[in-house]
């Protein structure tokens, strides 16, 4: 057994500190999270810079857009996107080149990811993050944006791709996925909730 400090001594101001719970040698420095959702948000504050409750906020917003917020479903265009984020096979190939694991798409692969929470949490922090890297090297408009609306561009970039993005970001020209859906349907429901 290791050493034990005890630490549940009262300051001497009259305030009371609680550090009752003991530390030893055997006790692990650094633990793994028990949070699901943290390497997914790691992965979003130390790149794009986010903190919890706008992280919070965007993917919320696009899994309302995209779900409803159902991990289960699949849909969009040939039925070709899965789960909460409606994730289609490039955008997992690309979040899979940051997250170290493969996301493949084939039947018995999208039906897991589907049924894993974690998994996709950690694809679209992924996904976000490659699309604000792009965004980063290739536009010096969204450079120039504030990290709210750097956010906004990157729920366009969610519906048409980061070079859709990039394009609208230069040109304003408004771009639509298969159904109709316009990239600002996007872009407008997170600013309009980051304000």
């Amino acid at each position: 057994m290791g050493n034990t400090i005890d630490f549940s001594q009262r300051a001497s101001t009259g305030n009371t500190l609680d550090f009752s719970n003991r530390v030893t040698e055997t006790s692990a420095i650094v633990q793994k999270p028990q949070n699901v959702y943290n390497v997914a948000y790691t992965l979003v504050s130390d790149n794009i810079g986010a903190d919890q409750s706008m992280w919070n906020i965007y993917r919320e917003k696009i899994a309302d857009i995209e779900s409803g917020g159902d991990y289960s479903i699949k849909g969009g265009y040939k039925n070709h996107y899965d789960g909460r984020y409606q994730m289609g096979e490039a955008a997992k190939t690309d979040a899979a080149t940051l997250l170290g694991y493969s996301l493949g798409h084939d039947a018995k692969s999208r039906e897991a990811f589907r049924n894993d929470r974690i998994k996709q949490e950690e694809a679209f922090a992924a996904f976000t993050v490659k699309n604000h890297d792009y965004l980063m090297a290739k536009s010096k408009e969204y450079r120039r944006l504030s990290l709210e609306d750097k956010l906004s561009a990157l729920a366009y970039a969610h519906n048409q791709g980061w070079s859709g993005a990039n394009s609208w970001l230069k040109t304003g020209m408004v771009g639509s996925d298969a159904f109709g859906t316009k990239g600002t349907r996007y872009s407008n429901a997170i600013k309009e909730a980051l304000k």
